[in-house]
């Protein structure tokens, strides 16, 4: 049986609180994909989780990528891709 859209994957988008990065998720969750968005800005995360409006398969993640203890953070919480 052959799979139709994103249905059971699992997305980190870095930089996905505005811009392409926020319409990526907004289309990987319309595919049915799990999404993370991260970013720096917590309120912006906030704003463009509550504008997603998909409980369950959106995620938001406050990171610094230029932190690798916070990026490893992430990934401890998040698990695998």
């Amino acid at each position: 049986m052959q799979r139709k859209g994103m249905d059971m994957e699992k997305i980190l988008i870095v930089g996905g609180s505005s811009g392409m990065g926020l319409a990526l998720a907004r289309r990987c969750l319309q595919e049915g994909a799990h999404v993370i968005i991260a970013g720096r800005g917590e309120a912006k995360l906030d704003a463009a989780r509550d504008g997603l409006g998909r409980p369950g398969a959106l995620e938001t993640a406050v990171v610094d990528v230029s932190r690798e203890d916070e990026v490893a953070a992430l990934f401890e919480r998040i698990g695998r891709l």
